[in-house]
């Protein structure tokens, strides 16, 4: 039986013209997860929007999946600073009387 709000991985990959293999290598660095059921790899719905981005990296970019690993990191740091700084900022705001 089909797992719920998912799409087959080779479904998807035919309809968007990109290889299984990177796919399946954005799994393997932990970029996206893939769900098995009757021994075949399914995409969650909510992981269809991460591959996409990740595709125009590495289909229009030519970025490989070293480097999309690399900027997602990054990225991962940077909305992770940009939340400390709004909580810098509203505990300064506190101190200061400020609304």
């Amino acid at each position: 039986m089909q797992p719920v709000d998912v799409i087959l991985v080779e479904d998807y990959c035919l309809n968007y013209a990109i290889e299984e293999t990177f796919v399946f290598s954005l799994e393997e660095y932990g970029l996206v997860e893939l769900v098995v059921a009757e021994d075949r790899k399914w995409i969650p719905l909510h992981q269809l929007q991460v591959i996409e981005k990740f595709s125009h990296l590495y289909y229009e970019l030519d970025i490989n999946v070293d480097g999309i690993d690399a900027i997602s990191h990054l990225l991962r740091k940077v909305e992770t600073m940009q939340e400390e700084i709004r909580t810098l900022k509203s505990r300064l705001n506190v101190y200061e009387g400020r609304p």
